[in-house]
């Protein structure tokens, strides 16, 4: 689902070269000297995210034999640090398997060994693994992290590795294990290991600020932090978006109005798209009016949702739409989502400060969880954000479900 107020243009990266220019000297230093960390550091909607992909598309032009894995920390679930091992190690490992194969084979003398040569191979031809070193079940995140990285360091150690954990502040206990056996480690890789954090007040998360200290500690890190965009990044930024001049006291009040903030800037260009002061005008756009005539303003939300995802959005746009106050089983119903899955994600954003759980709700054997918009002002906004075009009907269905459930009808 388009985010409320979203621009439908193109959101070009613009600027930033000083800064890319730091961190391809870091890369560059890495691929000859040894491992480096890089840490991004900015507010939310700084451009973090989108300048982690330029420098990919830049280390790869410089460095062809450069490998590189992109997680992001907010969706990354369990495990993340052994399926990036395996996927940096897989060829090395399938070469120590085949060697190990034909030493099974060449140490064949009776029925029983010849028996168990077949069934390693088979396995080695099939996963690439001989042995059972692979596969510890019972370990804990921590230890799978640890694990991983002393996977990494045995194998191919000194291949060009890049390897970007985006938005680690919202990741887990392995995703910040994996990444700390790392740092303690680079020196023995050429691994480049590129980390977004989202910052408070100009300050990481302090897990992440203890990471970053032991990593300066050791010599191998680059702390950079995200300026705002000058005036003439925040003109550029416009006219590649819009494919048109930008007059001189439009750039002023989107300056003003966006804080330089690219996140920002894109929200509020989808702000004056909406409220017809930018048109489409054939392959570009053309400016309505200008700000002192007045620029319609919608509606804000209380709370910060840069770090939610499309699918976080879309269901409590939905959720809106059922009402401030909604019911588990009924947005199940209407997303086809389980409801044990959006149990997990509405209690995350019960603790990011978007919702807040009412108790249980429903008759006999049909209990149901109860949440509500901890403002009403969100709940407004979000509904609205809910496309036109999917509403045909949705209210009924709405009523039809929670009458099923025995929920009073929102209509009363």
């Amino acid at each position: 689902m388009p985010r409320e107020q979203s621009w439908s243009g193109q959101t070009p990266f613009v600027g930033r070269e000083e800064l890319l220019d730091q961190l391809m000297q870091q890369v560059d230093a890495a691929v000859g000297e040894g491992g480096r960390a890089i840490f991004l550091l900015g507010s939310p909607g700084s451009g973090k995210t989108a300048l982690v992909g330029v420098l990919q598309e830049v280390a790869f032009r410089c460095h062809r034999e450069l490998k590189a894995e992109y997680v992001n920390c907010a969706q990354s679930g369990e495990r993340t640090w052994l399926e990036l091992a395996r996927l940096f190690t897989r060829g090395h490992r399938l070469k120590r398997s085949a060697w190990k194969v034909v030493m099974e084979w060449l140490d064949v003398t009776q029925i029983g060994a010849i028996f168990t040569a077949v069934w390693r191979t088979v396995k080695a031809v099939r996963t690439g693994k001989v042995g059972e070193d692979d596969e510890r079940p019972g370990r804990s995140a921590s230890d799978t992290a640890i694990e991983a990285v002393r996977m990494l360091v045995e194998y191919g150690a000194l291949e060009p590795r890049l390897v970007i954990l985006d938005s680690l502040e919202r990741g887990d206990a392995e995703d910040l294990a994996g990444a700390f056996a790392l740092i303690q480690r680079l020196a023995q890789t050429r691994t480049v290991l590129v980390a977004s954090v989202r910052t408070k007040d100009g300050r990481p998360p302090p897990a992440i600020a203890d990471l970053i200290l032991e990593a300066e500690r050791l010599g191998r890190s680059k702390r950079v932090e995200l300026p705002a965009l000058t005036l003439k990044e925040l003109h550029e930024a416009v006219k590649r978006a819009t494919h048109s001049a930008v007059p001189d006291e439009w750039l002023s009040w989107l300056a003003e109005a966006s804080r330089c903030v690219p996140g920002a800037l894109w929200s509020v260009l989808g702000r004056l798209e909406r409220d017809g002061r930018l048109r489409r005008a054939g392959r570009g756009w053309s400016w309505q009016g200008s700000p002192d005539e007045g620029v319609g303003s919608a509606p804000q939300r209380t709370v910060d949702v840069s770090g939610l995802d499309d699918q976080d959005l879309r269901l409590l746009a939905l959720a809106a739409v059922e009402g401030p106050v909604f019911h588990s089983t009924v947005i199940a119903e209407l997303s086809g989502i389980s409801e044990l899955d959006l149990e997990d994600r509405f209690s995350r954003l019960c603790r990011v400060g978007v919702l807040e759980y009412r108790g249980e709700a429903g008759q006999g054997p049909e209990v149901m969880s109860e949440y509500a918009f901890r403002n009403a002002i969100d709940a407004n906004v979000f509904a609205a954000s809910y496309p036109e075009e999917e509403r045909s009907g949705l209210s009924a269905r709405i009523e039809e479900i929670k009458e099923r459930f025995g929920l009073p009808s929102s209509e009363h």
